[in-house]
């Protein structure tokens, strides 16, 4: 399962989003690039394929993928 920021454009619409693999790297990032507010616990979501982790590069598993990407 993956935590998600959403990254809005200047409409307030979604233009993308930044995948984590715990909250602890999704509020750590944000800690550390001024300009990203964290938001609150955004888990448990699932993706479609596998992404590293925008903070730590830990690989978040996708539901489309089958066994492990190790």
């Amino acid at each position: 399962m993956a935590h998600l920021h959403f990254i809005d454009n200047q409409d307030g619409d979604v233009e993308d989003q930044l995948v984590f693999c715990s909250d602890f790297c999704h509020r750590s990032y944000c800690q550390e690039h001024d300009g990203l507010s964290y938001g609150g616990w955004n888990g448990c979501h699932e993706i479609s394929t596998a992404e590293p982790c925008a903070y730590c590069e830990e690989t978040v598993q996708g539901v489309n993928d089958e066994g492990d990407l190790a």
